[in-house]
């Protein structure tokens, strides 16, 4: 059974089951991310599509979202893969950093 599931059988769950699902959901988003900062040292992860979902995922839920989301993809594309990871990396701490309280409770 999966965690949705489970949520959604407690006896007034109302929103604040919800919020964990979306709060877990953006947890591994995150874990996502930041395991693509390191796999682009190796990997061409342009189109990849779990990565895209976790991206949108993260930047849905950031204030400056769709600006960062257009960085991370923009630093796809750098050559050198030492400077390409960097820059994923300082994407992917602002992304972080503006989600902030919402992943300590995922």
């Amino acid at each position: 059974m999966d965690r949705k599931q489970q949520l959604g059988n407690v006896s007034f769950g109302g929103a604040w089951s919800e919020q964990i699902a979306a709060d877990e959901a953006l947890a591994l988003a995150m874990t996502r991310i930041d395991s693509a900062v390191i796999d682009t040292l190796s990997e061409d992860l342009r189109g990849d599509a779990e990565l895209e979902a976790a991206l949108s995922l993260a930047a849905g839920s950031h204030p400056k979202g769709a600006i960062l989301a257009r960085a991370w993809q923009k630093g796809l594309w750098v050559e050198n893969a030492g400077l390409r990871s960097q820059e994923l990396r300082r994407i992917a701490i602002a992304l972080r950093t503006g989600i902030g309280e919402r992943l300590a409770r995922g």
